[in-house]
């Protein structure tokens, strides 16, 4: 019995050090740096490493407060070396007075695919004129989409390429501040 207990555990030994990829003694530090390397590189053989591309995870900007009857009255642009800042301007709809707070927002910065989708809500109306861009811009375009909510918008800030964007807003006056740096 005790034998075949021994033969039971000797074969269980040989069978874990065969899976855990043991193969006897590892060269003593004495030996040549040819045998080392024959160890290393037989290593590489049997394992691949494979490098994963890290993930692009969205960014979310939200803030702004809850609203109604605003205005994005108008769209300003402007470019300081490598960062390219958009300022969208909010008004009281009625009285076109600058509003002393901006309406509720969130813009989500995908940067696999190179767009900001931004939705705002508190405005009634979008009078602002869509800015155009020149060639040199880091952002391409700028569009509307359909936005099913009568007091809120919908808009999209085409890029060319992966930036770092940072959106906030400030008040009196009410202006939502986009930040696109290169």
């Amino acid at each position: 019995m005790l034998q075949k207990t021994a033969l039971g555990l000797s074969l269980i030994f040989l069978f874990v050090a065969c899976e855990t990829g043991y193969k006897g003694d590892l060269p003593s530090s004495n030996s040549s740096s040819n045998s080392s390397t024959e160890v290393n590189s037989s290593f590489a053989d049997e394992h691949t490493f494979e490098y994963k591309e890290p993930s692009l995870e969205p960014q979310v900007f939200e803030g702004g407060y809850l609203s109604d009857g605003l205005d994005i009255s108008k769209i300003r642009q402007s470019q300081h070396g490598n960062m390219l800042r958009l300022v969208f301007d909010s008004k009281g709809a009625s009285d076109n007075v600058s509003s002393n707070k901006v309406g509720s927002y969130s813009f989500i910065y995908y940067p696999d695919k190179y767009l900001i989708t931004a939705t705002i809500g508190g405005y009634r109306h979008f009078s602002a004129s869509l800015p155009t861009f020149s060639t040199n811009s880091v952002v391409e375009k700028m569009y509307m989409d359909e936005y099913l909510d009568d007091s809120g918008y919908k808009f999209h800030i085409k890029l060319r390429e992966d930036a770092k964007v940072k959106v906030f807003d400030l008040e009196n006056p009410a202006r939502i501040v986009v930040d696109i740096v290169l």
